[in-house]
């Protein structure tokens, strides 16, 4: 009896940890803020984590898939954010996470100036898709 009540007040710490995220590296996503592209064998998913932040504008970015080696796109060089006049930011910083089928990164950009109504983030030549836009409208 002393061994089941031992298991689980542990199982319902761990339960409580995993709910709380402490197993995660990357903050977690809000909904509504996440959009995602399905082609070349590969899903990519982007979250806008930070759109009331008034720093940098960051997004987490998964990849997966079941038949392409995702370590061979360096995602720093191949993303860009753009605002709604077309002005283009390249990331000033990436963090990595993963690799081989199941990749995450979160690109950090500059800030785009305040007033716009509309940000995409564009990733280039990711398994053979030439340009992949995830779109979010600003209030």
């Amino acid at each position: 009896m002393r061994r089941v009540a031992t298991f689980l007040a542990f199982f319902a710490g761990v339960s409580l940890l995993l709910a709380l995220g402490i197993d995660k590296s990357f903050p977690a996503a809000a909904p509504g803020l996440s959009r995602t592209h399905s082609g070349g064998g590969v899903t990519v998913k982007v979250t806008y984590l930070n759109p009331e932040a008034k720093d940098e504008a960051r997004f987490q970015v998964m990849l997966d898939t079941h038949s392409v080696d995702l370590d061979s796109y360096d995602l720093k060089v191949l993303s860009l954010l753009r605002d709604e006049t077309g002005k283009e930011y390249q990331p000033a910083q990436i963090e990595n996470k993963g690799g081989g089928h199941h990749r995450e990164v979160v690109l950090s950009f500059p800030k785009p100036p305040p007033g716009n109504k509309r940000l995409e983030l564009v990733t280039k030549g990711i398994a053979g898709v030439k340009e992949r836009v995830f779109r979010w409208d600003l209030r």
